[in-house]
């Protein structure tokens, strides 16, 4: 037994060393029990067991019939932000690229109209972008801004750039409320191109509206996010006296 549990330990640390060193990353397939039980001359018990542990330290997950992976570490998204999309994720932000995969001047699409509250025709700049984690990609952007509240955007939106900081600094808009839907889907063709994913693969659909100081709605966008890869959440804080939230902008989910 003393033997056994010094290899399972063993197993244990050489598989956590190959993540640290890289050999490993979030997501790669872990080699079998049967390689690993060969590797290191152990019983698929002992090297299950290792296997196991990883899994309760929420390293690795067992997915059966598929293998044993990487566990990757999901990103934390606050759903009461009114900054970006990176801007309102909690952690790793360091880790994040965000890189553009279209960027041009169209005419607005009939279903923009009642979203920014126009009659009359009006162009927008169409930005699409995928945000990395790791250079893994784990979710896809669409965003709208109307070029007569921002004129010459394309020319100053690039790889990495958060749209947040140009509206706020360079145009002096202020995101005063937004309004955010969220829901479960099916990706279309393009979206699941470019996550990676299959079709029958959920992802989490985001469809944000942002208001200025003057309630004028002046962004759209909707972002897509792989279901595994984010867990969604919202802090409240309640003011005792008025029985309300005092801190948390008026936004309407």
């Amino acid at each position: 037994m003393k033997g056994s549990k010094y290899l399972y330990d063993q197993i244990r640390m050489s598989i956590l060393q190959m993540i640290s060193s890289g050999q490993l990353q979030e997501g790669d397939k872990v080699p079998t029990e049967k390689e690993l039980g060969e590797l290191f001359e152990a019983s698929r018990i002992t090297v299950r067991r290792a296997l196991k542990e990883l899994e309760a330290e929420d390293v690795l997950e067992i997915l059966h019939g598929k293998g044993t992976f990487v566990k990757r570490k999901k990103q934390s998204l606050h759903m009461l932000n009114l900054e970006g999309f990176t801007e309102g994720l909690q952690n790793g932000r360091n880790d994040i690229t965000k890189v553009i995969l279209e960027k041009r001047i169209i005419n607005a699409p009939d279903a923009l109209y009642p979203i920014f509250q126009r009659d009359d025709k009006f162009k927008v700049l169409k930005l699409v972008r995928e945000i990395k984690h790791h250079e893994a990609i784990f979710s896809v952007d669409y965003a709208y801004f109307p070029v007569d509240i921002y004129p010459d955007f394309d020319q100053r939106v690039k790889d990495n750039v958060s749209t947040f900081e140009i509206v706020h600094k360079e145009y002096g808009i202020k995101f005063m409320k937004a309004r955010k839907v969220v829901e479960v889907v099916y990706p279309d063709e393009e979206v699941s191109e470019w996550l990676g994913i299959s079709k029958l693969d959920h992802v989490i659909q985001i469809k944000k509206v942002t208001y200025d100081e003057q309630n004028r709605p002046v962004h759209f966008s909707t972002y897509y996010v792989k279901a595994d890869n984010v867990k969604l959440f919202i802090d409240i804080d309640i003011d005792e006296k008025k029985g309300n939230s005092s801190s948390v902008p008026e936004v309407l989910l």
